[in-house]
């Protein structure tokens, strides 16, 4: 790590720094040093929580943050942080039928198209709800 960490400019570490810092955490649930965190294990807020967090490898779907960020926010991807959960799923529908066609190389209609009518709710839901934002972050409150 020391060699990479070497190789980067000020403002690369100040980045990835802020990066870090937004990126959520949980509480391992076999690590009896932390403190217990609230966390949803079933229902909508769980589904669309690890859809959002880890995607699904073995159906080719990444992270919805992967590419929208730790808060539903990044520049140069669209915002999510500010939608509500209509416009949501409404897009992730014009996406998964191909009526929406704006996304260069087409990852969105392809995630969207593997996401089940559930999964979609789930996620517009969890977005529209402002669940995704952190207290004080750079993407205002809700």
């Amino acid at each position: 790590m020391n060699p990479i960490a070497e190789s980067l400019a000020t403002r690369d570490v100040v980045d990835v720094a802020a990066y870090y810092a937004k990126v959520p955490v949980y509480a391992d649930p076999q690590d009896n040093r932390a403190f217990p965190q609230a966390r949803p294990e079933h229902g909508h807020e769980a589904l669309a929580l690890h859809l959002i967090s880890f995607g699904d490898g073995e159906r080719g779907i990444p992270p919805c943050q992967a590419c929208h960020g730790p808060v539903a926010y990044r520049p140069g991807v669209p915002s999510l942080a500010t939608q509500n959960a209509d416009y949501v799923l409404n897009q992730l529908e014009a996406f998964a039928s191909g009526s929406r066609s704006n996304d260069i190389n087409m990852p969105m209609r392809t995630i969207a198209r593997l996401l089940t009518e559930e999964e979609r709710h789930a996620v517009a839901e969890y977005y529209g709800s402002g669940l995704g934002l952190q207290p004080g972050s750079s993407t205002g409150q809700k």
